[in-house]
């Protein structure tokens, strides 16, 4: 299965204590899979020091929006801990979105792949 078209180039961006990130665009299908699967692991998992992940990456604005930007933005942070959770975990939080724990490796593994030289 191919994630990303080879012409869509994932956008590069650095902070200013030296950390770097990227986004990967990602299709329709394994976008919403992988927002299933962040919703399901934010009640899931225990935070560290309780910090809620979802609360730490909403952007604050002094206006009132009527979207907010970071919505659409999947944590590849938090995506990337289901790697790290036991078999019967993983089948467990697969079950609970309704897809299958191979279906949700083998698209991290392509975008791990296709996303190699970061």
């Amino acid at each position: 299965m191919l994630l990303l078209d080879r012409t869509a180039c994932p956008a590069v961006n650095e902070i200013i204590d030296g950390g770097m990130g990227y986004c990967v665009p990602l299709p329709e299908k394994v976008y919403r899979r992988f927002l299933m699967l962040q919703n399901v692991l934010i009640t899931y998992q225990e935070h560290l020091c309780g910090l809620n992940p979802k609360e730490f990456r909403t952007i604050k604005y002094v206006k009132r929006l009527s979207l907010n930007p970071s919505r659409c933005i999947i944590d590849g942070d938090l995506i990337w801990s289901f790697t790290m959770m036991t078999v019967t975990e993983r089948n467990e939080v697969a079950k609970k979105i309704g897809t299958k724990t191979e279906d949700i490796l083998n698209d991290l593994l392509e975008i791990e792949n296709l996303t190699a030289i970061f």
